[in-house]
């Protein structure tokens, strides 16, 4: 399959594009990282309410494990710290889901910020491209026969605009007539070289 023409012109503006489109895709990943980044500071206060639930908890469960070595009551005592253990627990758990969530949040907005324009983009390239891409394998299955230039060069007496078919003959349609190779050669360029494509040397 033909990705870029034979033309030099015609080929440098499709790499250009084609650059073009990648440091596009590029810029808009580069930006979805950014929000991405910015809405995870969202989720700042998950760090220190995992701290102070994790501090809680330990403090807590060291208290009540002291408690309960007090005679006789140290049983009973330890149920408050216990319970404060565990207020420290859900501080823990709502520091994970405050990050959690907050994530969630991050991708979502990053993945539509960057997917939108890179998509809009992108199909428009490959619209344009895979049209050339088609065009230029139709028309370039007939590079590989010499004799196909002749439908070539009838296409371009057909398509092309009379004054540029003047300039490759005074009657270009006697000249494909009576088979002039050189007529012919030069009308079946005519003819490629909308889609960048050069026709190959005649076989006599």
């Amino acid at each position: 399959m033909r990705w870029y023409a034979d033309a030099p012109a015609r080929r440098s503006r499709q790499v250009v594009a084609d650059l073009l489109v990648l440091g596009w895709v590029v810029a808009w990943v580069l930006v979805g990282r950014l929000v991405f980044d910015l809405v995870m500071t969202l989720a700042a206060p998950a760090e220190p309410l995992r701290a102070a639930g994790s501090g809680l908890e330990s403090r807590m469960n060291e208290v009540a494990g002291r408690v309960t070595e007090i005679p006789l009551v140290g049983d009973q005592l330890d149920t408050p710290f216990t319970g404060a253990a565990g207020v420290g627990t859900d501080l823990v758990s709502a520091g994970d889901r405050l990050e959690a969530a907050v994530r969630t949040v991050a991708w979502v907005v990053s993945i539509l910020s960057t997917a939108t324009p890179i998509l809009l983009v992108v199909l428009l390239w490959l619209v344009v491209r895979l049209s050339w891409v088609l065009r230029a394998r139709s028309l370039g299955k007939e590079l590989h026969d010499p004799r196909s230039q002749e439908l070539l060069a009838l296409r371009a007496l057909v398509h092309q605009h009379p004054s540029r078919l003047q300039r490759l003959a005074d009657d270009p349609v006697a000249a494909w007539r009576s088979g002039d190779p050189a007529a012919i050669r030069a009308l079946a360029d005519l003819e490629l070289a909308q889609v960048g494509l050069r026709a190959r040397p005649r076989a006599d």
